[in-house]
């Protein structure tokens, strides 16, 4: 480099010599003493050009001088190459100069040499010092050899930021290239993904060091360029951020900050997904092991899918198809558990209506749920589960050829189940519409809610309905009186009440269960085509002991209803309670207290 620069000076200085202008050199030196450059640089370049002058030593150290200060004004940024150059040329002079100038030459020209004139520090005298000369040109060199050097490595820095960022970048594009979602990155993540995570943490931590060393170096130089902190970029759309170069030729350090970025990922994946991927791992191999005790007829609590691990999946694999095979599993284990004659000795009891009916109706839910993940699981799907999954897999599927014949086969199982237990269910659901008075099994009652009478009868409520029992409210139209019976799991009346019905000639009825005295159950029956005796109110307990019915007439049908815990009493309300007609003959209200006595 200097050798060049020196030559380019060179030939620039044979040009102006070419003039061939005689220029005296004490006629000069006031022009470059008074730094009046612009008249004083042109002609010293002649000057300087004639080979008679190439021992002129000022002249030399003044070329050098002024180099120096070009130097030093151009921008280490924008002006590097001219700054490298000039520096290059300015030190050519000054140690050319330095060469040149001995005591003979102080002696000869002390004129030229004033600003080195200085008080020796041992002898006390003033004077001017060849060792002083050659001093204050050795720092300068010094100086300017430093500066080039500092430039030169804060460029060299400038460019290593650039090839961090780019490595990390490149490896930062492939993983995205390779896995679209960051959780899917988190999950998946092979040796080959945290070889490139553990690459983009180091590039991305060398980025930052370099480009603090450009800030520190631009701090040293003065320049108003680099000086600021480096701005770090957070990524935090993955794919997103993070996917266009650092731009660093501006001035400006802004640069990702791959480093944070690849540190909790490696932290989360060693972390968090690690301990993810042991949850699945146990609840895989629990689920297997409880399967396998119910296909044996032993008893085994399959449960529901555990809301933490269905948290985690939601955290990292919303949608995944480990999760699906997880529930696949305890769907099958849970449909075999309900269906076995041994686990379940409810199921070899034909008169058991309501239990048979819950089992088969359960067992039928959890079928269909099977079948619905069975048939949204691809062979693309059960590739990408290998990846994110592979211990959980491989061992999943180490008893079929292939992952995509266990599909085969639970598509098989699951479709045959969902078709019998449907049957099943309704057949048992049927059963479990009529219940039979059990003085008279001819005599069946509708254990459903009704629109319009069904032979003979009309149930207008069923406030319990369970396996166990059915309870179940409304009109024996045969013989014009309400009931109200329960019915046992076999569908037989256990008991039955019977009250007094608001009326029988036209049938539109309104009723629904209300609050009564503790212990009890109540509900009313209300007839809109009777305008006397129109409304009824039944309490009754539990165990079939029927408390009152009582029958009233009221002119419209109830708005609300308001039971008093401390009176035990019942308040039927025709209004709103702000608009009682307090003012007039109307009745706004009827009470009934804990006797069932209406006033």
């Amino acid at each position: 480099m200097k050798t060049k620069s020196t030559a380019i000076i060179l030939f620039i200085l044979l040009v102006f010599g070419a003039q061939g202008q005689k220029i005296k050199y004490k006629n000069l030196y006031p022009l470059l003493e008074a730094k009046n450059y612009e008249e004083g640089i042109p002609q010293l370049k002649i000057f300087l050009s004639d080979e008679k002058n190439s021992d002129e030593a000022n002249a030399h150290l003044q070329m050098g001088l002024w180099l120096e200060e070009r130097f030093l004004d151009y921008d280490v940024v924008d002006d590097s190459a001219a700054l490298y150059a000039s520096g290059d040329s300015a030190v050519f002079y000054l140690e050319k100069a330095k060469t040149l100038i001995d005591e003979k030459e102080l002696k000869r020209n002390d004129e030229y040499y004033q600003s080195f004139f200085r008080r020796d520090l041992r002898t006390g005298e003033f004077g001017i010092k060849v060792s002083d000369v050659h001093l204050d040109i050795e720092k300068k060199v010094e100086a300017i050899n430093t500066r080039i050097a500092d430039v030169k490595e804060m460029h060299r820095r400038v460019v290593k930021v650039e090839n961090n960022q780019k490595a990390a970048m490149d490896d930062y594009r492939a993983l995205t290239e390779q896995y679209n979602l960051y959780n899917s990155l988190l999950i998946g993540a092979d040796e080959d993904a945290k070889s490139k995570l553990a690459n983009i943490e180091e590039n991305g931590r060398a980025g930052v060091e370099n480009a603090r060393s450009v800030q520190e170096l631009a701090d040293k130089l003065g320049s108003d360029k680099y000086s600021d902190e480096p701005t770090l970029k957070n990524i935090e759309q993955y794919g997103v951020d993070g996917m266009n170069a650092a731009n660093l030729r501006s001035g400006i350090i802004e640069i990702w900050n791959f480093e944070e970025w690849a540190r909790e990922a490696q932290s989360e994946i060693m972390g968090g997904v690690a301990l993810f991927k042991t949850m699945v791992k146990n609840y895989a191999d629990e689920i297997r092991d409880k399967k396998a005790k119910v296909k044996n007829s032993q008893n085994a609590e399959i449960g529901e899918f555990p809301e933490n691990l269905a948290g985690q999946f939601e955290k990292y694999d919303p949608g995944s198809t480990a999760e699906k095979l997880l529930k696949i599993e305890m769907y099958e284990a849970r449909v075999t558990k309900k269906v076995d004659l041994q686990l379940n000795p409810a199921l070899m009891d034909s008169s058991l209506i309501g239990s048979q009916l819950a089992i088969f109706e359960e067992a039928f839910a959890d079928a269909k749920e099977m079948k619905l993940l069975v048939e949204s699981i691809t062979s693309d799907d059960l590739e990408l589960a290998k990846k994110k999954y592979s211990d959980y897999i491989e061992s999943f599927f180490q008893k079929y050829v292939t992952a995509s014949k266990y599909i085969t086969d639970m598509q098989i199982w699951s479709g045959r189940h969902v078709s019998w237990l449907g049957d099943a269910v309704e057949f048992w659901s049927a059963k479990n519409r009529w219940g039979v008075d059990a003085e008279n099994e001819e005599v069946r009652y509708p254990l459903f809610m009704q629109d319009a009478p069904e032979g003979g009868f009309m149930t207008m409520g069923v406030p319990v309905k369970t396996a166990e029992e059915i309870v179940a409210y409304g009109a024996d139209l045969s013989n014009k009186m309400g009931y109200v019976a329960s019915f046992g799991p076999d569908r037989v009346s256990k008991w039955k009440l019977e009250f007094e019905l608001p009326g029988t000639e036209a049938v539109r009825y309104e009723s629904d269960s209300i609050p009564t005295i503790a212990g009890s159950e109540s509900f009313y029956i209300y007839n809109k085509s009777s305008q006397e005796n129109n409304f009824v109110v039944v309490s009754y307990t539990s165990s079939g002991q029927l408390n009152w019915g009582t029958v009233v007439t009221i002119s419209k049908e109830p708005v609300d209803f308001k039971f008093d815990e401390l009176t035990q009493e019942l308040t039927i309300l025709l209004y709103p309670e702000e608009q009682l007609p307090l003012d007039s003959d109307e009745l706004g209200y009827v009470v009934i207290d804990r006797t069932g006595n209406a006033r």
